[in-house]
């Protein structure tokens, strides 16, 4: 019968919960909703866990459910359902569930943009696109938002105290705001990386932001000894990046497609290639050198480990190694050098991560951050890379360059 195991994971839940009138204070894991007579609570750190794992199950039971409400949304279907049953002292019926379901469906789906800040950036266009985004001048786009969304012309309401005269705005659709915004703001972090990325300077003096924007910052510090003390102090200045530069989607850099690899459905060696831009967006962004070396690396591995369950072993690295090579280069003496660079670079991630050395200096950073670059930009704008879908065509093309 449909739903019927949906049905006995309910009567679990139910089974497990608790009605706690008076708010608990022992320490223990708790997972609590309402108060009174209404409360549904859950106590200990198997029942939390059991209810966490539950519910996450449930919601991905309906994959539209899942794609167009919050978790939070979904289980407040479900606690309720639980509580009537509790109170009634009644086992879940899979019509029961079915019921949730249909109920959530018949809200229909909406198109929304979302409007952030932008931070760290310039333009003389009023508006520009990126893919499914679109980085607005407010001043200069401000009466074509408002023909779009008439409820912007409260202009004191909505952009009283603008952080940038910059937004960006992306599509989403959903079936309740919270969902729509959740959506957004995944979408962003991705944005934020991959522009990092794009821009990739490793001074630190170029970034733009959305969610997660580092301005201009000061640290100042008093050092003291017995004998003296001084006073110290240093600025983290940033210059805007000027998005309106034809660089950003440079089609021999594979930047006029890296934008649309955000939202569109990405094939097997799509969402990798998505994957190892943002850790190298984040390598770029990141302060600490040592966390910055190991995200490059992460990058080459997201995108080349054939077999992304296994261990890592010396015979993983020299197949990362001997890919990269083959990739990046066709001259028989390059590729060897870049197998030697990237067989360093793994062993300083590797010092790293062990606890080993970690003095990690600019010059490894550029290196990793040159060789991971190039490994991306071959897979967008060269073929047979830039045509292939899945990682076993990859690993045939591999296996014919070697025994060639």
């Amino acid at each position: 019968m449909k739903h019927q195991k949906e049905a006995s994971l309910i009567d679990v839940l139910t089974s497990l919960s608790q009605i706690i009138i008076i708010p608990l204070d022992n320490g223990l894991p708790h997972k609590s909703f309402g108060i009174g007579q209404s409360n549904i609570s859950f106590i200990g750190f198997e029942e939390v866990t059991k209810y966490r794992e539950s519910v996450e199950r449930l919601f991905s039971t309906h994959k539209e459910i899942e794609r167009t409400y919050t978790l939070k949304k979904f289980e407040e279907e479900i606690v309720k359902l639980i509580r009537g049953l509790k109170n009634r002292n009644e086992k879940c019926k899979p019509e029961d569930f079915t019921k949730i379901m249909e109920e959530l469906l018949k809200t229909e789906v909406r198109e929304y943009e979302i409007l952030y800040d932008f931070h760290g950036a310039t333009m003389q266009l009023s508006s520009i696109q990126f893919g499914d985004f679109t980085i607005y001048d407010l001043d200069k786009s401000y009466s074509n938002l408002v023909s779009k969304y008439p409820y912007l012309q409260n202009r004191d309401l909505y952009f009283s105290n603008p952080q940038s005269k910059l937004l960006i705005g992306i599509k989403v659709k959903a079936r309740e705001n919270q969902k729509a915004v959740e959506l957004a703001d995944k979408l962003c972090e991705s944005f934020e990386n991959v522009f990092s990325y794009a821009i990739s300077d490793l001074t630190h003096l170029r970034r733009i932001g959305i969610l997660n924007f580092r301005g201009w910052t000061s640290v100042n510090k008093v050092v003291c000894n017995n004998n003296s003390m001084t006073y110290t102090g240093q600025n983290d200045p940033f210059l805007k990046v000027n998005i309106d530069d034809p660089f950003f989607k440079d089609r021999t850099q594979g930047n006029d497609v890296i934008w649309h690899l955000i939202t569109k459905e990405k094939n097997e060696i799509e969402k990798r290639l998505l994957n190892a831009i943002e850790w190298i967006g984040k390598a770029a962004y990141d302060k600490d050198k040592s966390k910055s070396l190991v995200q490059f690396v992460f990058a080459i591995e997201g995108m080349l480990q054939f077999n992304d369950k296994a261990f890592i072993t010396s015979s993983i690295v020299s197949q990362l190694s001997d890919w990269l090579a083959f990739i990046i280069n066709d001259d028989q003496e390059k590729r060897k050098t870049i197998a030697r660079t990237f067989k360093d670079i793994y062993q300083k991630r590797s010092a790293i991560a062990h606890g080993g050395s970690k003095i990690i200096e600019i010059e490894d950073l550029a290196i990793a951050n040159h060789i991971a670059k190039l490994m991306i930009i071959t897979f967008l704008t060269m073929s047979p890379y830039k045509e292939m879908k899945t990682m076993e065509q990859l690993n045939n093309h591999m296996t014919d360059l070697k025994f060639k």
